[in-house]
């Protein structure tokens, strides 16, 4: 058995061990004791085994912390005694000194608890990289940009987040995965082939073979059933600058004159104009197709008349062709089709002109070869080219170059080190690079040659569990553990060399230095893993495509508005983290980030193009904030319908931080009328009336009910679409009045909540909501500690967030204040 899978074993031990003694046990007796007297006189009527009949019958309820399930409890007793919710408003209240000794009580066990663990495991349990993380580190460990993590298991989220310890288990597929990657990453660093020279070519449509046939048939095509050409027409016009597309039909727009026969990046430059479209533009959707799938790569905004050149650069894949899909084309200002027209000359419809497409590549991040990749691999180890004339072949993988130390058994350590070094986020141990060493040492007796016998090493360190798992103890972080917390809470990857020379000199840990490294973290473009693996998983953001609207009533809904719904999220997010803006933005804002797109979707005029920009609102916009973005209000939906439940429960967990308890095994749930016959309100008022699901459902419905006026893709509605019965709605789809749906019942909007208070429309709603500014600042302190140290918030972890409420709050509540004082918390910086 290798070391490699010898140090996977052992990992997956480790871990298990680590996460079997998260709990220890109580005494019963000595805790539950003091607490009789109140339970007595305030509980037991309701909560006994009489009247539960398999609830919370507090008369058999012990102290059992070891017990999950029972710590979980009372948490759970503590939490709705402190909130006034028990006992219930019609019972008599306790006496605010009996009620405060109680609480006191159970918080004080709670806590000693939580903390006696803590003191002893540290909040942390031994925790490894998630697969996000594991891709992101071997990336700018090994200098290389493939994709990784999709060969690793998924990691299934903890706390609302896949990177805490918890849910971080270990596998034997892992181990064999964890082999499996290792080995691509290197095959993809270890480059020894010849220089690829980037090509760069010029198309034109009108060289496609497809184009020139389509061009040659004729422009009136025969009505006679017999002639082949009856069923075919002409969808090209050819101008002297370009050529028009008047089909966004896929299998007649490929580029196939551009095949890719190396995997890499590529630049394309597009130059396109919109043809005959009344003044606005026409968007350019940009695929690769391999006839099995097509990805999107970009969407573009082509003005009228105006040619306007594109540049990106985007991955493409071997065997893959590019394909343009003009959006909106093949119809005239009527609404007619193209196949309307007897001949293609009478058209006056719109169409995307297009005039060249430039294809360089594949290109590389510098100029030197072999790679950096490579030579920052084996730094000082030469690396002479092979003779081509004895190694000639035209396989563009075949190898042009080869590892030569002069002292192959010399060089084994120190290029070892260097790597082992950065692997592991911190200096080496003595000694500790031997057994690696002895495994090159020991390939290199038995015949290999030196890159083979390396890449054991490297790939025995890259299993290693100082690599896999994040070296925490119990107590304050060292600085090189405090550097990694850092730039994995931030880049979702390993500590740059700044990072590593500062908690090397022991700096790290200065206040004034942390706040600055901070702030050069947030400022550099790899925070962009943040905003994206924070606000994908805190807003659900991951869950887009979970659904599919039906295409019967959401028409309007396709992949190019999905992508901006995601996008407007994260920019949303960005904003407040660079501007420093209030918190309270989250609930309410008076502008968006929108495109083009995005902001047809939300009604709002004068925005044009593909990039996305803040956009103010008018004073009676229903949007702002983020209960009212696109993408979360279709993570709330089935596609179908919409749920009050369901966008109730998520904003009290993910906005408020107080998720609704599970319901009653025995209470069915509520299936709703997919035909649009019956509303959801009506539905739920039903299922309301059960006793056991009225308390939960007072606090869950309104915040849906409030959102009601939102579809399943979030477009803003006053009535219901149905596929039954209703009004033929307004205004045009494509050119075209609209069939697909009907407007059938009339939103409802008004709720109440628990504690009487009323609203009538979104606009109420959002202003009940602004007066829990504390809460809700709190629930996101909580989010991100749990995301920043990868472990859930504890019962002693409680006062700790308060700290840094009250730190935040007193700067003025800003999204990038409350980052900073969580970094500076004791709680970030503990294991």
């Amino acid at each position: 058995m290798n070391l490699a899978r010898v140090h996977l074993l052992l990992l997956l031990g480790a871990t298990l061990l680590a996460s079997s003694s998260i709990l220890a046990s109580g005494n019963p007796d000595a805790a539950t004791k003091p607490l009789q007297p109140f339970l007595q006189s305030n509980c037991f009527e309701c909560h006994d085994a009489d009247v539960q009949k398999g609830g919370l019958d507090l008369t058999a309820l012990s102290w059992d912390p070891a017990n999950r399930a029972n710590y979980d409890k009372w948490i759970l007793i503590h939490d709705r005694v402190r909130d006034g919710e028990m006992p219930p408003a019609k019972q008599d209240r306790p006496e605010p000194t009996a009620l405060k000794d109680f609480t006191s009580r159970v918080s004080n066990a709670l806590t000693q608890h939580s903390a006696k663990i803590q003191s002893a495991t540290g909040r942390t349990i031994l925790r490894r990289l998630n697969r996000t993380e594991h891709e992101r580190t071997l990336q700018d460990l090994l200098g290389i940009s493939i994709p990784l993590k999709d060969m690793l298991p998924e990691d299934p989220p903890m706390h609302g987040f896949d990177n805490v310890a918890e849910g971080l288990r270990l596998s034997t597929l892992h181990m064999e995965k964890y082999l499996e990657v290792a080995d691509a990453a290197l095959d993809e660093a270890i480059n020894l082939t010849a220089k690829p020279e980037p090509k760069k070519n010029r198309y034109t449509y009108k060289d496609e073979k497809g184009v020139k046939e389509n061009l040659a048939l004729p422009d009136n095509p025969s009505p006679n059933p017999k002639d082949k050409y009856s069923r075919k027409r002409v969808v090209f016009r050819d101008l002297p600058d370009a050529l028009v597309l008047f089909t966004a039909a896929d299998y007649q727009l490929g580029l196939q004159q551009f095949r890719v026969q190396r995997t890499g990046n590529y630049r394309i430059r597009i130059s396109a104009y919109a043809y005959q479209s009344a003044g606005t533009d026409v968007t350019l959707r940009l695929y690769t197709n391999n006839f099995r799938e097509k990805r999107l790569l970009g969407f573009f905004d082509m003005p009228p008349d105006q040619p306007r050149e594109i540049e990106f650069t985007g991955r493409i894949q071997k065997g893959e062709h590019l394909l343009f899909l003009p959006t909106g084309v093949g119809r005239d200002q009527d609404g007619k089709r193209l196949s309307d027209y007897e001949t293609t000359t009478d058209f006056k419809g719109t169409g995307l002109a297009v005039q060249w497409i430039d294809v360089e590549g594949p290109l590389f991040d510098d100029e030197t070869w072999p790679p950096k990749s490579l030579t920052d691999l084996f730094p000082n180890v030469p690396i002479t080219p092979l003779d081509p004339k004895k190694h000639r072949t035209k396989d563009p993988g075949a190898r042009a170059f080869e590892i030569a130390p002069t002292d192959p058994a010399a060089s084994v350590v120190p290029v070892l080190e260097r790597f082992a070094t950065k692997a592991f986020r911190r200096p080496l141990d003595p000694g500790e690079i031997a057994p690696y060493a002895d495994l090159v040492q020991t390939a290199l007796t038995q015949g290999d040659k030196f890159e083979q016998a390396m890449r054991i090493g490297f790939r025995a360190i890259l299993t290693s569990p100082s690599f896999l798992m994040f070296e925490e103890r119990p107590g304050p972080l060292d600085d090189h553990a405090l550097a990694s917390r850092l730039s994995y809470f931030f880049w979702s990857s390993l500590p740059d060399d700044e990072l590593l020379q500062l908690a090397t000199a022991k700096k790290l840990r200065d206040p004034a230095t942390l706040k600055a490294q901070t702030e050069r973290l947030l400022n550099h473009p790899k925070s962009a893993a943040f905003v994206e693996n924070f606000t994908g998983q805190w807003l659900d953001l991951r869950s887009i495509d979970a659904t599919s609207p039906d295409a019967r009533l959401y028409p309007e809904f396709e992949e190019m508005l999905k992508r901006a719904m995601v996008t407007e999220s994260q920019e949303f997010f960005r904003e407040l983290l660079t501007k420093n803006l209030p918190i309270t933005n989250i609930i309410h804002s008076d502008f968006v980030m929108v495109n083009s797109r995005l902001a047809e979707h939300y009604n709002l005029p004068n925005v044009r193009g593909e990039q996305f920009r803040k956009v103010s609102l008018p004073p009676d916009s229903p949007r702002g904030g983020v209960i009212t973005q696109a993408a979360v209000l279709k993570v709330t939906a089935n596609g179908t319908t919409t749920s009050p439940v369901m966008r109730g429960t998520w904003v009290m967990k993910r906005l408020l931080g107080q998720p609704p308890q599970p319901p009653p095994a025995n209470v069915g749930s509520i299936e709703p009328d997919t035909r649009g016959a019956t509303t959801i309100r009506e539905l739920l008022d039903k299922h309301r009336n059960v006793a056991s699901c009225m308390g939960c459902h007072s606090k869950i419905d309104p915040p849906g009910f409030a959102l009601e006026n939102f579809d399943v893709i979030g477009g803003y509605r006053d009535r219901y679409r149905s596929q039954e019965k209703g009004d033929q709605p307004p205004g045009k789809f494509e050119g075209r009045s609209i069939w697909q749906y009907k407007l059938g019942p009339a939103v409802d909007s008004s709720g109440i909540l628990p504690d009487g208070r009323t609203f009538t429309s979104i606009h109420d709603f959002k202003k009940l909501l602004l007066t829990q500014q504390e809460q809700i600042t709190r629930a996101l302190a909580s989010k991100l500690l749990t995301y920043a140290t990868g472990a859930g918030i504890t019962f002693a972890d409680r006062q700790p967030v308060e700290e840094i409420l009250h730190r935040t709050t007193q700067q003025g509540s800003g999204l990038r204040t409350l980052i900073h004082e969580i970094v500076a918390s004791p709680t970030f910086q503990t294991k």
